[in-house]
């Protein structure tokens, strides 16, 4: 059984390895009475249990609590996938410790999958964060981004949290207007991707411009442009719903996506 241990929001891998530690490794460093919780990999044989370590815990020598974006290009699937999914549940346990309504300390739900206060019987459910990430085209360009948190030089398409009261398609016009200054036409559903970026379900959508000049309006990217197949700057990594509409709008336009560049962090 593979343990997924949390610092606070960092995970403690297993020394030179750097993989997920099993269970009885992580009683052998001295964590053992820890309220375990189950994760598993939708659609898949993949599972192991979670925890949050005590505060004031620290890993033994040879053993590292690393951030969860250095583990984006550490493990590979399905790990990867059961610690981002344990992470998203890891933060939502730390942060519901006590009930939002009157304060008293909250304990597991018996027939839920949340937290339950005993006193007023509020219920603390799994926060989920809808986003919309967008593949904007016109003609043979792509409409890029480069934000603050981007490795020097790269660039990603664009999303933004959906505002209570929006659809996701009045989500996916409002980021772009604000984002590009441009408007979009044609929006069309592309797939969806959990991300514990602290707590997102990424949406993704494909739509084409329809009118517009390129103006950052609300000032979250430093730089936003159009862009042809042949000559991308370097891009997120295959993980990513990100990649994967970039590398959808390269298939089209006749390049291959392993020729796209691929930032790398540091």
């Amino acid at each position: 059984m593979r343990a997924c241990l949390f610092v606070h929001d960092r995970l403690v891998l297993a020394g030179d390895a750097a993989e997920l530690p099993s269970l009885r490794d992580v009683k052998d460093w001295g964590v053992d009475d820890l309220d375990w919780f189950p994760v598993h990999v939708p659609d898949s044989d993949a599972h192991a249990t979670a925890a949050l370590a005590e505060p004031g815990w620290r890993p033994p020598a040879g053993v590292a609590a690393v951030g969860l974006r250095t583990v984006l290009g550490v493990l590979s699937e399905p790990e990867l996938w059961l610690a981002l999914n344990a992470a998203h549940l890891a933060r939502w346990r730390r942060t519901s410790r006590f009930c939002g309504v009157c304060g008293t300390a909250t304990t597991r739900a018996e027939h839920h999958k949340a937290m339950l206060c005993p006193a007023c019987r509020h219920l603390i459910f799994p926060k989920v964060s809808p986003a919309v990430i967008v593949q904007v085209t016109r003609g043979a360009e792509i409409l890029l981004g480069r934000s603050r948190r981007h490795p020097s030089g790269s660039y990603s398409v664009l999303a933004g949290f959906v505002d209570p009261g929006e659809s996701l398609e009045d989500a996916v016009r409002r980021e772009i207007e604000e984002e590009s200054g441009i408007r979009v036409t044609d929006i069309r559903y592309f797939g969806s991707q959990p991300w514990p970026f602290p707590d997102s379900l990424m949406v993704g959508f494909r739509a084409v411009y329809e009118d517009g000049t390129l103006e950052n309006l609300d000032g979250e990217l430093e730089d936003v442009g159009w862009f042809t197949a042949d000559a991308l700057p370097p891009v997120p990594p295959g993980y990513s719903i990100a990649r994967a509409l970039i590398d959808d709008f390269a298939r089209r336009n006749g390049v291959d996506p392993a020729e796209v560049p691929t930032w790398r962090r540091r």
